[in-house]
């Protein structure tokens, strides 16, 4: 809540949050037996302003840190970190800078009770950069040569095609799931009115979709 204030929103918003994250818990039934958990922090799954809170507090944690001119530098600008909820991303010339902003990110998160979760940090480095171990606190960062950012795939090699993929897999799961409506001859679906570059509004009634 600190960090919604900093950054602007209004105090009645910040404490209508906190009113309803107050004394928050999650309940779970495995075999059937009630089990209530106290949530305390963390991004929370199925709540959709919890994603927000937790990128507005570590914009706060990244504003104490002395990170001005680390990055590259992209149409005149700094730009050192992606963040999306818990999903942080560290933007380097080389792995040595790469290394000194980890550890300053960790010792800040630390400082309001969060820590870093090493069996999910990974790098990746393009041709240019030379190979170096790249370590936090004596632990190997394990390098990696694909990833899976925000539900897309990211390569160095800046490959489409099992991106495109991955999609077209998803895209017949969906209409898998609804194939038997859309391809029911018995059943007319109708679909409101509809204009289309200027003509006039036509009635359109679809009895038959077949994939191709």
């Amino acid at each position: 809540m600190e960090a919604l204030g900093s950054q602007g929103v209004p105090t009645q918003y910040t404490k209508i949050l906190r009113e309803l994250y107050k004394n928050f818990t999650i309940k779970i039934s495995p075999f059937y037996n009630d089990i209530n958990v106290d949530v305390k922090r963390g991004v929370r799954q199925g709540d959709t302003i919890s994603p927000k809170l937790f990128t507005a507090t570590l914009q706060n944690v990244v504003r104490t840190l002395e990170w001005y001119n680390m990055g590259v530098k992209i149409d005149g600008r700094q730009l050192n970190h992606l963040s999306f909820a818990d999903g942080f991303v560290l933007i380097t010339p080389h792995i040595s800078q790469a290394e000194r902003m980890l550890v300053d990110f960790d010792k800040a998160c630390g400082m309001i009770g969060l820590r870093l979760n090493l069996k999910k940090t990974m790098f990746m480095k393009n041709g240019l950069v030379s190979f170096a171990p790249f370590t936090l606190n004596g632990t190997n960062i394990s390098e990696r040569s694909v990833y899976v950012y925000l539900g897309r795939e990211i390569n160095m090699m800046n490959d489409l095609p099992p991106q495109l993929s991955t999609r077209k897999r998803a895209a017949w799961g969906a209409f898998k799931s609804i194939e038997d409506v859309v391809e029911n001859k018995e059943r007319p679906t109708p679909c409101p009115p509809f204009r289309l570059n200027g003509s006039s509004c036509l009635n359109v009634c679809v009895r038959n979709l077949v994939a191709t």
